[in-house]
């Protein structure tokens, strides 16, 4: 077989799934930088111009596709000048794209058939959501050729989707957060998707918005559109203003309806400059009534939350300062661990007879007596979730009532650490497994008394290998969990649907708790020392100290 070697590096963000039919999108792996010969390394690669070349054999033809490939203007127009004409029209370079710095070995496994192997590191599926293989992963694809009317090779059938260097993807893939609501109507929740060509962004924003959530959120949060709703044609993005042009469906939606509608697009638009959204029916504009705004930033305290000396409360200035009308509660249980509510007006809280709730209205209650329960969390309508920290799928939720409700989930493992996110909608876990140590996401499952009743199916970010020390929310968008290095605790924050940035090591780190952004990290080291963030891949005393780091909600 003749083999032509391509040096085209493949860093893929994007894994099509229709580049390969069966493949699954992964939903963990570990991210890295991917070192990228950007020079081409190869001639035939390095020097072939941007459109096809006269009497280009068939190696140089799909060299040459890879490389128009990186760009996405015009709808990719120099990319198609490579396919036949009956192809061009069909080849769907939005598809998704694939991610390896490897290089290509072009192989002829039939006449006119070219298969190379793409090793993955990443990818964007169909619906522009991105995710990271754990492991990278070699994925075989197939291009045929055909001459054209004037003797020419040109492709006649491939993966749609691209293929790109990481170096590439920086600059033609952005990231945006489609906005979705919890089941209340109180927050807003975002769900990160990757496109790449600015001059359609506005129209598969709407539509990706249309589509719904992901399946991993699905039940978890909801949409304010009637189902069937599309787009009638390009979104008018001005100055400050966006015109949305739907179909017939929305007018027949309530007011409050409508409104939301309004709220979806204006938050998940407003990346592109567009603050103020009007949808239109058929040009004319859809009347929006005035109501409450929800919440989609959700901050917290600015001040680390702790346990020290016997006082609960906002860790400043080397002290403790208690809590209003519940400090004093906390600190007479001889807590282990916290996790602050909204509102700062009760916790939930473990010591050694169990989990108990705290309110400044009423002494604490003992929720739950099981043996070897982990920290628990506390959501945004007040249930308490607990669980044994040998038995992931022993959840249990107690509202307001002190009532508990069984959360069914399936997962064996050991529970390090549980979180939810701030709007209630996603639990975070870090938990070792026998095949190693996992850090999950799922969505939470309510009743219509907002109950929760069980946990999604769950997404695994990329961790490695190391064993996992804990994790927290950082916002409702990030991520940040703490991994037992070799010499040290390494700090990793994860941006959901989207990349992970390292913030370095902390020498004896045992605990990591979220702030309002990565500078509002804490870590705690085993002498109780507290760390902040300092500079890049730096951390610093903040000369506090704490027998523990609660959460906040």
């Amino acid at each position: 077989m003749m083999r032509v070697r391509l040096l085209a590096p493949v860093a893929v963000i994007g894994a099509l799934l229709t580049l390969v039919g069966c493949a699954n999108i992964p939903t963990s792996g570990d991210v890295s930088k991917v070192t990228i010969d950007s020079s081409g390394g190869d001639s035939a690669l390095a020097t072939l111009p941007d459109e096809p070349v006269k009497g280009a054999s068939q190696e140089e033809i799909l060299a040459g596709f890879i490389r128009a490939g990186r760009s996405s203007v015009a709808n990719y127009q120099v990319a198609r000048d490579f396919l036949t004409d009956d192809f061009r029209g069909k080849w769907n370079p939005n598809a998704g794209a694939l991610i390896s710095s490897s290089p290509i070995d072009p192989v002829a496994v039939a006449p006119d058939v070219l298969q190379i192997a793409v090793t993955v590191s990443a990818t964007i599926d169909a619906d522009a959501r991105y995710s990271v293989a754990d492991v990278s992963h070699t994925q075989p694809l197939q291009f045929h050729f055909a001459k054209d009317s004037k003797g020419q090779w040109r492709i006649s059938a491939a993966p749609d989707g691209t293929i790109l260097p990481p170096n590439r993807f920086a600059t033609v893939f952005r990231s945006y957060d489609l906005y979705f609501f919890d089941p209340s109507f109180q927050y807003l929740v975002p769900d990160r998707r990757w496109f790449a060509d600015k001059t359609q962004v506005a129209t598969r924003i709407v539509r990706a918005l249309l589509g719904g959530p992901p399946e991993w959120l699905q039940g978890a949060v909801v949409t304010a559109f009637p189902t069937g709703t599309e787009l009638t044609g390009a979104p008018q993005i001005d100055p400050g203003r966006a015109t949305v042009d739907l179909t017939s469906q929305v007018s027949s939606e309530s007011a409050a309806s409508k409104r939301r509608m309004t709220q979806q697009l204006t938050q998940s638009l407003s990346s592109l400059g567009s603050p103020t959204v009007t949808i239109t029916v058929g040009g004319f504009p859809v009347t929006v009534a005035d109501g409450p705004d929800p919440d989609h930033l959700e901050t917290v305290l600015s001040d680390p939350v702790g346990f020290e000396r016997g006082v609960f409360g906002t860790l400043v200035n080397g002290t403790v300062r208690p809590l209003p009308g519940l400090g004093t509660a906390i600190d007479k249980l001889a807590p282990t661990g916290a996790a602050l509510g909204r509102n700062g007006d009760q916790a939930a809280v473990l010591n050694s007879a169990g989990v108990w709730i705290a309110r400044s209205t009423s002494p604490a209650v003992l929720l739950d007596k099981r043996a070897g329960l982990a920290v628990p969390t506390i959501d945004p309508e007040g249930f308490v979730w607990s669980v044994p920290n040998a038995k992931p799928g022993a959840i249990i939720a107690y509202d307001s009532q002190n009532k508990p409700h069984d959360v069914a989930f399936t997962l064996d493992g050991q529970v390090n650490s549980m979180s939810l996110s701030r709007d209630g909608t996603r639990m975070l876990m870090a938990v070792e497994t026998s095949s190693g140590p996992k850090l999950l996401l799922a969505g939470v499952i309510r009743n219509r008394d907002l109950v929760p009743t069980s946990l999604g199916p769950p997404i695994f970010l990329p961790i490695g290998a190391s064993p996992l020390l804990g994790a927290s929310w950082v916002s409702s968008s990030t991520v940040v969990a703490l991994s037992q290095g070799t010499a040290a605790a390494v700090v990793t924050t994860y941006d959901l649907g989207g990349l992970r940035t390292s913030l370095g090591s902390i020498q004896g780190g045992v605990s990591v708790v979220g702030g309002n952004s990565s500078d509002g990290i804490r870590v705690l080291d085993s002498s109780g020392s507290v760390f902040e963030p300092s500079g890049s891949f730096g951390w610093q005393d903040t000369g506090l100290n704490a027998s523990f780091l609660a959460s906040q909600q």
